[in-house]
């Protein structure tokens, strides 16, 4: 009798809202996601039409709304898991509007953890950046080393973790994962990420153009990885000794020039352009051994493998590159 509790016990799925759920991570997130909680999405759906999620998956509860004004306390309701994606990423929509950047970004995100708090949420997993760090040279950073924000997106991607990660405790534990730069496929696809623009100048039969002298450190990392660790963080079981944490792993830290030459190892004959006046002045090689010593990145997908996977799933497909869907300073500006 007890064996059967125990088992139609750990059957019981949890409820899990994920705020954001629609867009470059969530669709990718949902994917993996859906048979583990019950899960509810939260998300303005400037991306992604709602009735074709609706569609596709059957058993999530989808609603419509934007996080600045209309998510209230009820979405909240017999909540055990947050995963907060929601908000403007990348620095060009963050610069176009500041004031909403900080609004959506930050302001919003203390309200969201707050409201979780209250209603009894035991897990909230914040979306954050390593874009965080800024300019650290040839430093190898980690999750010690002082932040230097040294845009409006990465201020208040900072600000916002500082402040929510306060309020974490045995009750209501705050993980923030600080994502390296993303790339590859997903649902809703994006082609204003630095590799994937780059593979989707290939696929244009374009050249590519690198910011600066190209010696500037960057980190990557697949979105199926940042997805799979997202579900790792997620389960209310685990507890973790820290509240943040880098995602990523070493094998895809990468200085741009040599992202450039591995773009030319891998089609032949590839003219690589450099723009000295729009000099790009971040730089962080970042060190990920908080979080391989509790998860294995060793299988993290390479940059070469994610470059190949965009390449062959477009190279048949005609599609209209300058679509505003795969841009979010486009949508931003449309809204």
């Amino acid at each position: 009798m007890l064996v059967k509790l125990y088992i139609f016990l750990n059957m019981i799925k949890e409820n899990c809202l994920i705020i954001g759920g629609a867009g470059y991570v969530g669709t990718v997130l949902l994917d993996k996601f859906h048979n583990n909680y019950n899960i509810t999405v939260f998300d303005s759906f400037f991306f992604n039409k709602i009735q074709k999620l609706k569609s596709k998956y059957k058993k999530i509860k989808f609603v419509k709304g934007d996080i600045n004004s209309d998510i209230k306390e009820k979405h909240f309701n017999n909540i055990k898991v947050v995963v907060h994606l929601a908000g403007l990423a990348n620095d060009p929509s963050s610069d176009y509007d500041p004031n909403n950047t900080v609004l959506t970004n930050h302001i919003s995100t203390i309200k969201l953890a707050n409201m979780a708090k209250k209603k009894g949420v035991k897990k909230f997993i914040y979306a954050s950046s390593c874009s965080v760090y800024g300019d650290h040279g040839k430093t190898l950073i980690n999750e010690k080393t002082n932040e230097r924000p040294l845009t409006v997106y990465a201020l208040s991607k900072f600000s916002s973790e500082k402040e929510i990660v306060k309020i974490s405790n045995s009750s209501f534990e705050v993980i923030s994962l600080r994502f390296a730069t993303l790339f590859g496929l997903s649902p809703r696809m994006r082609f204003d990420l630095g590799v994937n623009t780059m593979t989707k100048n290939i696929l244009q039969r374009k050249n590519i153009t690198i910011n600066g002298d190209g010696k500037q450190f960057r980190s990557f990392v697949h979105v199926q990885d940042v997805a799979n660790s997202i579900i790792y963080f997620s389960n209310i079981k685990r507890k973790f000794k820290y509240n943040i944490y880098n995602i990523g792993s070493k094998k895809n830290n990468i200085k741009i020039i040599d992202l450039a030459k591995l773009f030319k190892k891998i089609f032949k004959n590839l003219k690589v352009k450099k723009n000295l006046k729009n000099y790009d002045f971040r730089s962080y090689e970042v060190n990920f051994d908080r979080l391989s010593k509790i998860y294995n990145t060793k299988n993290f997908i390479s940059l070469e493998d994610g470059i190949k996977e965009i390449f062959d799933f477009y190279k048949h497909k005609h599609i209209n590159y300058d679509n505003k869907i795969y841009y979010n300073l486009q949508i931003v500006k449309s809204k």
